[in-house]
């Protein structure tokens, strides 16, 4: 069934310019135009505009997530809750955002420090998008406790470049896996396993990096043991 903008409007609660913004968006599939002037939407974009005012009133998603939350509800037939969750467990909550200014009070970083991390790759606010930047708790964690510190240990944030790029190989890697596991899957199996990559993610990271960092750390001090044997022997 097919309804006027009009009508979408009214039954959704917003305005005839905040629609047609979302069709812009990607968020809403184009109407189908009679003539310049009129055109026909379908009927379940009242629910999807609805599910996206909610996204942003309640969740506070970036309009790049709550796209994704869409295109599950449309290609894998999820209900808002189930698509919600997944992007919850991917992307982590939304509560307690905060602007740039609170950001760089609470982690004590320059405005310098903020520009120089982000154009470096390290700092990715959880929402970024058409000039509005917020932060969440993760975010300030990460401010507070790693990128002052690298400052007050007087290294500079290009020193750290190689994680975001060797990471971005990861991610990818991870991308290709998922994709391969759930080829043929049932949309049941298709969440739960990403559900799970999602939740173990973290542990398989800092596992992998902290055991490759004492490794390296033991082959050092054993060349360093193992020098030192030789001097002595001569």
């Amino acid at each position: 069934m097919e309804m006027k903008i009009g009508e979408i409007a009214k039954l959704s609660g917003v305005q005839p310019s905040t629609i047609r913004y979302y069709v812009r968006q990607g968020l809403l599939p184009e109407p189908n135009k009679v003539n310049k002037s009129m055109a026909y939407y379908d009927k379940s974009c009242v629910e999807k505009v609805q599910a996206i005012r909610y996204l942003q009133e309640k969740r506070y998603f970036p309009l790049s997530i709550i796209k994704n939350v869409i295109r599950r509800m449309d290609e894998e037939g999820m209900s808002l809750e189930e698509a919600e969750v997944i992007e919850a467990v991917v992307f982590g909550t939304a509560n307690n955002l905060v602007d740039r200014k609170t950001f760089l009070e609470r982690t004590g970083l320059t405005l310098a420090d903020y520009q120089e991390a982000e154009r470096v790759g390290l700092l990715m606010p959880f929402v970024k998008e058409k000039g509005r930047v917020l932060f969440n708790e993760e975010d300030i964690r990460f401010g507070r406790d790693l990128l002052k510190k690298i400052r007050e240990l007087g290294l500079e944030f290009r020193d750290l470049e190689f994680y975001v790029r060797l990471g971005r190989k990861i991610v990818e890697h991870e991308a290709e896996l998922r994709k391969r596991v759930v080829k043929g899957k049932s949309r049941e199996e298709n969440t739960r396993f990403t559900l799970e990559v999602a939740k173990r993610a973290d542990i398989m990271h800092s596992y992998i990096m902290r055991r490759l960092f004492q490794r390296n750390i033991q082959t050092i001090i054993q060349k360093s043991l193992n020098g030192k044997k030789s001097k002595k022997k001569k």
